[in-house]
């Protein structure tokens, strides 16, 4: 009998494990805890469980989702199904906005981790060079292959995990107890405190999003990215809340920290350990870069190959069959976000961007349950995940600032301007050439 032969170049379990983790595990982790601690003092350990509550939900919702799909475009794929055309294509292009922000942001966060190391990259000319130069080589990289990226992505999600599980493990032995409390910041509510807390948080827990987008270049679908997304993501936020908790009690003065993990680290193990928990910094933001650099270009690639936009975006290589004039135009994109903004600024854009994304799919899996039947993985419970899922984002979107907000709706703007000119002007230039 003939046995299927499984392609090479497709994306397996442990790939989208891999790039699950790289999506979640970044930069973010490594830079945020003292903002989140600001906001959110002695409950900080609160916001991360509160965030990462919300986002699991989410990611639940975008299991169902997964379950229907195996073609590339995750959360604008579920919106474009359930609510049609015009909703899908400002979903996508959100989508992509809020991934290459995130793009950016780690990009330039990458010479500000690796500075602890490399005094010279603490100022912004030769962080934004080191920018710049990474996302070229990514996207080198990736326009050779889906499977290089994958398997790029892999070793970095399992290397980017000793340094923090080690910082947890050590850290816990050092830890004073008394730091540990249910006191917000003077003058602040508990639930606004945490509120606050976990929006600053948002942005390490967000990620999980990309198992889905690259469902049309893995094996099995149905089962291998609902499975994926789930066990990545509640492995994540768990790890997150015990590295607060040890960054918190262990730290000398948490709320100024510019590095966080890296000087508690030396606080409570000398010098040492301060230097390798900042190369598992720079292992980690890197590996992040890994992932986004291979999911955002096929946010580009989607809205082009359904016609959203000049369907050159979905053109692929004949050698290599990537998308590549998807993924010259993103590195550029990303490469110009890194040289005009930094980490901090790029991760609040992201982070106002990313629930265009979370609460359609929320949605959508209520509608698609009408339209499209049982998914291979159908949440219990009725409406109540979705419902909640949706609720616990609007929650947190109080806490967006106004101008991210007025960004947000100009960004969404643009992609809707761009898609409604193709459709008149594009398409009838391409109907007058035929």
């Amino acid at each position: 009998m003939l046995m299927p032969v499984r392609s090479t170049n497709r994306m397996t379990l442990l790939d989208c494990v891999g790039l699950g983790i790289n999506g979640i595990i970044g930069t973010g982790i490594f830079l945020l805890p003292a903002k989140v601690f600001r906001n959110a003092g002695g409950l900080s350990w609160a916001a991360w469980l509160a965030i990462g509550g919300v986002c699991l939900l989410v990611g639940l919702c975008f299991c169902e989702a997964a379950g229907r799909a195996d073609r590339n475009g995750g959360p604008y794929l579920y919106a474009r199904d359930a609510f049609g055309r015009w909703v899908g294509v400002g979903v996508g292009w959100m989508a992509l906005a809020a991934n290459l922000f995130a793009y950016g942001a780690v990009a330039r966060g990458f010479g500000r981790n690796l500075s602890f190391l490399v005094p010279a990259l603490n100022r912004a000319g030769p962080q934004i060079a080191l920018a710049v130069a990474v996302i070229g080589a990514l996207a080198a990289l990736n326009y050779r292959g889906i499977r290089p990226g994958a398997l790029t992505s892999d070793f970095f999600s399992g290397a980017k995990l000793i340094p923090l599980l080690l910082f947890v493990g050590i850290g816990l032995f050092f830890v004073d107890w008394q730091r540990i409390s249910f006191s917000p910041p003077p003058g602040e509510a508990r639930l606004e405190a945490i509120k606050l807390g976990g929006f600053a948080a948002l942005f390490a827990c967000t990620g999980f999003e990309y198992v889905p987008v690259t469902a049309g270049e893995t094996d099995n679908p149905r089962r291998n990215v609902p499975l994926a997304l789930f066990f990545a993501l509640l492995g994540s936020v768990l790890l997150y809340v015990l590295v607060q908790i040890v960054f918190m009690g262990t730290h000398p003065d948490p709320a100024a920290a510019d590095k966080p993990l890296a000087e508690a680290a030396g606080a409570f193990a000398g010098p040492w350990a301060g230097g390798f928990v900042a190369v598992g910094s720079v292992v980690s933001s890197f590996g992040y870069l890994t992932a986004v650099a291979l999911v955002t270009p096929r946010y580009l690639s989607a809205l082009g190959e359904n016609g959203e936009l000049p369907a050159i975006f979905a053109r692929t290589s004949a050698r290599f069959g990537t998308p590549s004039l998807a993924i010259a135009v993103t590195a550029l994109a990303c490469a110009g976000l890194a040289a005009f903004a930094d980490f901090d600024r790029l991760s609040d854009l992201n982070n106002a961007a990313v629930f265009a994304q979370y609460v359609p799919t929320c949605l959508a899996v209520l509608v698609l349950r009408r339209k499209r039947g049982p998914s291979s993985l159908t949440l219990p419970l009725g409406p109540t995940i979705p419902v909640l899922a949706t609720l616990g984002c609007i929650l947190f979107l109080n806490g967006i600032k106004v101008d991210d907000v007025i960004f947000s709706l100009a960004t969404l703007a643009v992609g809707l301007v761009l898609h409604a000119a193709w459709r008149v002007f594009g398409r009838r230039a391409v109907l007058g050439a035929e």
